[in-house]
């Protein structure tokens, strides 16, 4: 069949608006996908920097557990400590990875110290004599408790923290001072240990020697990390903190890349189903940009990162650490919405979230799973018993005051039920099951004591 010269125009001129409308949706579909990957990639290092900082400070606290048996029987009995240090010494070493040295120097003097191999010229040094470090020795010694100073660079070799332990000889009332035990701790082996600096596509800084926080004096990374990062906040330390401060910079993996430009050719090779792939890119934008992290209305992490983040921690074999899901759920929340409009149901709701983020943890995580449902991830989590404390805080904080809405005045109520990882090899399913279903106990048990199902002040 032979076309006029019009309909060939026609045809051609559709065939270029739709080629130039095919292009620009390839090229928006395109760097959509590398904007999920690039923010799944930074969702997961976030992950891994938050896991390695817990490490972290397992690892140490461990240490400082194990310094601070060494001080208990330095200060019940000084001169019977001293008299068996060779064996105290050996028996600390052999029971910690990070332990490099420990030297004892009654009177501040330096007396002994294992290994003796290689530091046989610091046998008498006089910590007095090098302000530096004497600096920590008073340190501990008007602390009356351990004071763990550094990172330092040692003389060996290397960087350590230096765990310093004043022993007297009227424990506890700590006024005749017999002198010092120090314990040196391998810091490269210890950070090695932990991965914080290991992190693919991340760089790292850490500030606030001897415990001294932000304000502290940088010993990892550059100055200008800590001005602008991704992510920033601190690390217990024993006497003090340390504070963190990350970038991410993800990249694409090759099969990503070759993913992204067989996208481009297949969608331009398909143009006689151009229609049908307008429709289905519009779907698949609509449904990328739901699953985005972040929860439009509460500005809380969604049920998408909140699940993702469950199983990477489920799935850790790494971790020995145990955390509790903490399930909320907003009680009266449809006659919020039917006696004052949804416009008030959602200030209710981000009052809530803001609440929720309020009464835990800078490590914790709180997220909206969706409608009036809330999700509390307790990390850190070395007692259990202490998640009552937690919810009733939670409790506390979020019922605490009325919302004021304009001349409205609204008293949030909420139902909690909570689930921990130590109750026998529960998947995520399992584990929010269980605590969606104390949390129904628990509705059931406040809605019982009520006589009426709702009651808000009248303005």
């Amino acid at each position: 069949m032979i076309f006029k010269k019009r309909t060939l125009a026609s045809f051609f001129a559709v065939f270029v608006v739709g080629f130039a409308v095919l292009i620009h949706l390839t090229d928006s579909f395109k760097e959509l996908l590398e904007e999920r990957f690039k923010n799944n990639a930074e969702d997961e290092l976030l992950a891994e920097l938050l896991l390695a900082k817990s490490n972290l400070e397992s690892e140490l606290f461990k240490d400082v557990f194990l310094v601070d048996s060494l001080a208990t029987i330095f200060n019940i009995n000084p001169r019977n400590g001293a008299e068996n240090f060779p064996q105290i010494a050996r028996r600390l070493l052999q029971k910690s990875e990070h332990v490099r040295n420990v030297g004892m120097a009654p009177n501040d003097v330096l007396s002994e110290l294992l290994p003796l191999a290689g530091n046989e010229s610091a046998i008498g040094f006089d910590y007095r004599t090098v302000p530096a470090q004497y600096a920590t020795v008073q340190a501990a010694r008007e602390r009356q408790d351990i004071f763990l100073a550094g990172p330092v660079d040692l003389v060996q070799g290397g960087r350590g923290l230096i765990a310093r332990i004043p022993v007297f000889n009227d424990y506890p009332t700590n006024q005749d001072y017999w002198g010092t035990v120090s314990v040196v701790i391998d810091y490269d082996n210890l950070m090695l240990d932990s991965g914080l600096l290991a992190i693919p596509s991340t760089e790292v800084a850490l500030r606030g020697v001897d415990g001294g926080g932000r304000n502290g004096a940088i010993f990892e990374g550059s100055a200008e990390l800590f001005e602008e990062s991704d992510y920033n906040g601190k690390l217990i330390v024993p006497n003090g903190e340390w504070w963190v401060a990350a970038n991410f910079a993800p990249t694409l993996t090759p099969a990503q890349i070759w993913f992204l430009q067989g996208v481009r050719i297949g969608m331009i090779l398909l143009y006689v189903l151009l229609f049908a792939m307008i429709i289905l890119l519009w779907a698949f934008y609509r449904r990328e940009k739901y699953r985005a992290n972040e929860d439009v209305l509460t500005r809380l992490v969604n049920r998408r990162f909140a699940l993702d983040y469950l199983n990477r921690r489920l799935t850790n074999t790494k971790s020995k650490e145990q955390f509790c899901v903490i399930a909320v759920d907003l009680n009266y929340f449809k006659e919020i919405n039917d006696n004052f409009g949804h416009d008030s149901g959602d200030h209710v709701l981000r009052a809530v979230a803001h609440r929720l983020e309020a009464a835990v943890r800078s490590s914790d995580i709180v997220a909206r799973m969706g409608g009036d449902e809330f999700l509390v991830i307790v990390n850190r989590l070395k007692d259990m018993s202490h998640i009552e404390k937690i919810i009733e805080k939670i409790r506390s904080t979020v019922e605490g005051e009325d919302v004021l809405i304009d001349e409205l005045s609204i008293r949030p109520s909420i139902s909690i039920g909570s689930a921990c990882s130590t109750e026998g090899g529960l998947s995520v399913v399992k584990l929010l099951k269980l605590a969606d279903a104390r949390m129904y106990e628990d509705k059931k048990h406040i809605k019982s004591l009520q006589q009426s199902p709702f009651e808000v002040p009248t303005s």
